[in-house]
């Protein structure tokens, strides 16, 4: 993988659509969004980018396609209070 290209996240999003990144030397904007950074490593397989031997530097893992998470209120609601 060419990991000397730093790019925004929108370029991101459409050169690995739906994949999981490693993504290191970020800068964020002043709410602390991801703006850029260099790709590492990139996969449809979460397990492949989470993989060994990890990065002596500061990295970050995000997913470029739509999140399935339904958020911690619905899993709250499956709860049987006792």
């Amino acid at each position: 993988m060419d990991t000397s290209t730093r790019k925004s996240w929108d370029e991101m999003e459409r050169d690995y659509p739906d994949e999981w990144l490693l993504i290191s030397e970020m800068e964020r904007d002043e709410l602390g969004r991801l703006k850029s950074g260099v790709v590492e490593r990139h996969s449809k397989e979460k397990e492949e980018v989470y993989r060994q031997p990890s990065l002596d530097k500061p990295t970050a893992f995000r997913y470029t396609g739509v999140s399935t998470f339904s958020g911690l209120r619905s899993h709250a609601q499956k709860i049987v209070p006792i």
